[in-house]
């Protein structure tokens, strides 16, 4: 913890006037003379009085000008070049919450920029020039695509449970079981998204062992039974979940809506293909389930969304929640969306048009192949002590998707001197432009290619050279 500054540190401190007229900021301040400087070194200047900042300088005030000079300068810099920026996932997570999530092909990517740069048809019908429902056509490719009567898109998949949580109570109640009441990342946790929505949540069974009979006891006409796939976790041992055609049943009886939160989503058929026991969304609608709910942005591959795909009754009632239009997505989604759904229901194969899925299944020998021509055609070379190479790895598919599903793949190993080493090295890869996100573990810093684009090889080799010379040279 910084101490506070003492009293001599404080009367040094300058004024705003001083500080902007640094040499450090003559520039900056030429080229963009619409930006508030004044605010951002008063905010320099009020951290720097309660003691926030880490190196602060020495009570001199040309000291203290010069350093607040820089931070001021350095502030300026992130918000014009900061945020978001292009990197190179070599973490083999693919689809990486933090890095983004699932890639767009090419085609969804010239529909979402198509979206973008001009007028769409987002609510006319262009036979009649009338008015038509946002997203129509969309939400019929989804319908298709998943082999339900009728779908729903929203923002997010948070959003989808919401929405349907929040229809049916009041008057009805939740009713789920306590060993799915989950967290998954960014601290979203499924109870308070439920308390949020609805005016009662009735937990049954214990964290590990939930019966249907447990569920059939809560059950009263007009709830909702919610079952929660556990995506990003497995429960072994003594442990037990209702089966699904058991809560259709009860909830037959009962005058209950049943809906599955499967998170993640899939299309595709990954087990089928030998990847993880994924559900696929058409064989849980099969089973006669009111609703699914589900990502848009992960195992599906597409943008970030939230699809709820079921029966028509079940849908028409969610329409008429005016919460819906709260959470509508809006043109450059449905863009998007509406061509990774054509993909998967127009194309031979999905893995053409969908990465997500593409990533996946690639095989081990591409990969490898691709980590030897990269580090086969490094220049520069390695700093001291530092040894390239190309090693087996493990992927994961990530976003709480496939947790068990194990996915073979090759990475190019960087294993430096020391732990220090290793993470010095990480932290260059990541502040080259464009980033290369590795993974490191001990000394070893490795770039998975599963997660590496396929057009992507001649960008990761000149970053390694780049970043790999830079490091020799100063060591020398």
């Amino acid at each position: 913890m910084t101490p506070h500054p003492s009293q001599p540190f404080l009367r040094a401190i300058p004024p705003v006037d001083a500080i902007l007229a640094h040499a450090a900021l003559s520039g900056p301040r030429a080229d963009h003379p619409r930006f508030p400087f004044t605010r951002v070194a008063r905010e320099v200047l009020d951290a720097l009085r309660e003691g926030e900042p880490a190196g602060r300088p020495a009570a001199e005030r040309s000291a203290i000008t010069a350093w607040a000079a820089e931070q001021v300068r350095q502030r300026v810099e992130v918000l014009r070049r900061g945020g978001l920026r292009r990197v190179l996932n070599g973490t083999g997570v693919i689809l990486h919450t933090n890095l983004g999530r699932a890639v767009l092909d090419a085609r969804a990517q010239a529909a979402a920029r198509e979206a973008m740069a001009g007028y769409v048809s987002l609510e006319v019908d262009l036979a009649t020039g009338a008015r038509s429902p946002r997203g129509d056509v969309l939400l019929r490719l989804a319908a298709l695509a998943t082999g339900a009567e009728a779908a729903m898109v929203v923002n997010n998949n948070a959003a989808a449970v919401y929405l349907v949580a929040n229809t049916f109570s009041p008057p009805g109640r939740v009713i789920v079981s306590r060993g799915e009441l989950v967290e998954i990342g960014g601290s979203f946790r499924l109870p308070e998204i439920l308390r949020h929505a609805a005016s009662e949540v009735v937990e049954v069974g214990t964290t590990n062992r939930t019966y249907a009979e447990d569920y059939g006891a809560a059950a009263r006409a007009g709830d909702l039974i919610l079952k929660v796939h556990k995506s990003n976790y497995t429960i072994e041992g003594f442990a037990h979940e209702a089966a699904i055609a058991d809560l259709v049943a009860i909830g037959r009886t009962a005058g209950c809506a049943v809906v599955y939160d499967l998170g993640s989503g899939a299309l595709f058929d990954f087990a089928a293909a030998g990847f993880g026991a994924e559900p696929a969304v058409a064989g849980i609608l099969e089973r006669g389930i009111d609703a699914v709910t589900m990502s848009g942005d992960k195992l599906m591959g597409g943008a970030q969304a939230g699809i709820i795909a079921g029966g028509r009754v079940f849908v028409e009632r969610l329409k008429q929640n005016p919460l819906r239009r709260a959470l509508r997505v809006d043109k450059v989604t449905i863009a998007a969306l509406q061509a990774v759904l054509r993909a998967y229901l127009f194309d031979p194969d999905p893995a053409t048009g969908v990465p997500a899925v593409a990533q996946v299944l690639a095989g081990g020998d591409g990969l490898a192949e691709r980590a030897r021509r990269v580090v086969a055609g490094l220049s520069a070379p390695a700093p001291a002590g530092v040894a390239v190479a190309v090693c087996e790895d493990e992927a994961a598919a990530g976003g709480g998707s496939l947790t068990a599903a194990s996915v073979p793949s090759y990475a190019i190993s960087l294993r430096c001197p020391s732990e220090a080493d290793a993470l010095a090295l990480g932290r260059a890869l990541r502040q080259h432009e464009p980033a290369v996100i590795p993974r490191i573990k001990g000394n070893e810093v490795r770039v998975n290619l599963r997660t590496i684009l396929p057009g992507e090889d001649e960008i990761l080799r000149a970053a390694l050279d780049a970043v790999l010379a830079a490091r020799a040279e100063a060591k020398t």
